[in-house]
This record gives C-alpha cells, sequence and structure tokens, in this order.
C-alpha cells in the first residue's frame, strides 16, 4: 500500500520540482538579466557619419571631424590636405546646386594630411640683387629636386583605410606590402585618450634592384613610427617618416599636440 502511495506521489513531486526550478530561474533572471538590459540600453550606440571628412587647415590647424581630432600645423611646415571629394556636378551646377561629400562607404584609401618642412622657395632675381652670386638659388634648386624625387627627410603623414568590416590587422599587412618597413611587434600608445597600436620599422625597397638604383640616385631609407587604431569602421594611422633622433623629437612634438575630441 505504500509502496502504491510512493508512486502515485512521484508525477506530483516531479512536477513540483520543475516550478520550484522554474520559479528560480525566473527569479535570477529577473534580477540579473533585466540589469543588463537596462545597462545595455543606457549605453548609446556609436552614429557613423554618413559623409566622409576630408578635414580642413584653419588658423594653421588640421580639423577632421570624421574621425574627430585636430592637429597643429608648427611653425615652419607646411600642410597637404585633400578637398572635399564631390559627388560629379557639371561646371554650372557647382555654384547653383549645392554640393555634396562622398559616402564614408564609398571611401577606400585616403591620405588625409601631410606635414613636413616648408621649403622656402627663392627668387633667383632678387637673390642676385642681394648677394651678387646663385648659391642660395642653387642651393634651393638641389633641396626641390631631391624632394621632389625622396620626399622630405621627415613627414608626419595621417592616412585612412575602409576596413569593410575587415579586422584592424589587414590594414597592417597591407601598410606593410606598401612600404616594407619590416615592422617591429606591437606596442601601445595612447594619445589623447585613443589607444594606438605603435609599430616601429625602416623602409626598403621591393626588390634588390631597386635598393640598388635607389642608393644609386642617393636615396636614404627613413625610419617609420606608426601609430594605429580604428575609428568609425575605418583604420587609421599616423605615420612619422624621419632619418635623425632629432627629427624624430620634432614629430613626437606633433604627435604630443593632437586632440581628439
Amino acid at each position: 500500500m505504500k509502496q502504491q502511495l510512493k508512486e502515485k506521489r512521484k508525477p506530483y513531486i516531479f512536477i513540483l520540482t520543475l516550478l520550484f526550478l522554474g520559479s528560480l530561474l525566473y527569479a535570477v533572471y529577473n534580477t540579473f538579466g533585466s540589469f543588463e538590459l537596462k545597462k545595455e540600453a543606457g549605453t548609446p550606440k556609436e552614429i557613423v557619419p554618413e559623409y566622409f571628412d576630408y578635414g580642413v587647415i584653419t588658423n594653421s590647424t588640421y580639423c577632421n571631424d570624421f574621425f574627430r581630432f585636430r592637429v597643429p600645423v608648427q611653425a615652419k611646415h607646411k600642410g597637404n590636405y585633400k578637398v572635399y571629394d564631390y559627388i560629379e556636378k557639371s561646371i554650372y551646377e557647382r555654384d547653383s546646386v549645392l554640393a555634396k561629400p562622398k559616402l564614408s562607404s564609398k571611401v577606400k584609401n585616403q591620405s588625409l594630411l601631410i606635414i613636413e618642412p616648408e621649403l622656402v622657395k627663392i627668387d633667383w632675381m632678387q637673390n642676385i640683387k642681394e648677394t651678387k652670386n646663385l648659391d642660395a638659388w642653387n642651393d634651393y634648386l638641389s633641396k626641390k629636386s631631391r624632394r621632389e624625387r625622396f620626399g622630405a627627410d621627415y613627414q608626419m603623414i595621417i592616412q585612412t583605410h575602409n576596413l569593410s568590416g575587415k579586422p584592424l590587422g589587414s590594414y597592417i599587412r597591407l601598410f606593410e606590402n606598401l612600404h616594407h618597413p619590416n615592422y617591429t611587434e606591437p606596442r601601445t600608445k595612447v594619445i589623447s585618450n585613443v589607444t594606438f597600436q605603435e609599430y616601429v620599422g625602416v623602409e626598403t625597397q621591393t626588390t634588390s634592384m631597386e635598393s640598388v638604383t635607389f642608393r644609386l640616385l642617393g636615396g636614404e631609407n627613413r625610419n617609420i613610427c606608426s601609430y594605429i587604431t580604428e575609428i568609425n569602421g575605418f583604420a587609421l594611422s599616423i605615420d612619422l617618416f624621419y632619418k635623425t633622433e632629432e627629427q624624430k623629437c620634432i614629430l613626437m612634438g606633433m604627435i604630443e599636440e593632437i586632440t581628439f575630441h
């Protein structure tokens, strides 16, 4: 008789156990699950601007609202930047129809800013009148020719690459293929509260023949220090090219003046 009662009670005990466990799980979810939902709901999502901003230099400061940063252009240096890449319009429409900048999704690789030492142009006639010789003029022509062939001795180049949903490492490999800098292991660098990956290397040529030709023409490989991060789905890199420690100090001073907002 007792055995029969036990058998009859088993289904009820099983049901009660399920109800108890269900109530317990509900209580746990109600306490912690709702907290997580509220936490996620209270965190605003980052809004990626629809249109790309190539930036502009105003009052000796480069400003870019897409990547939200500012870079002062120091004295005796010049900053080159790209003007807005507007959608195609006829020459008659440009003044009458409001132009719109390029969609950010359509931008692939883009150089935003190049800061390099200013090469002061010399008027040869004025130079002859003042010095009675062409030494300064010839020196200017030599520096100009060398810069056109090899670039400035030191530069800060800020460029960007649309990751198209790929990891940041894909851009690192792309940059290595372009410049072959033989990067060292990355380190972390914080610039104006933004975390960057720091890579240090040296420019090299793709082939041994290119390297020989480069050196025969008087070229000298520059050191590279790159700071790379991801903003709005783009890889943003700040690349420093230099030959001497003095030049590196000047460029590092520029890095310290960058502000993100």
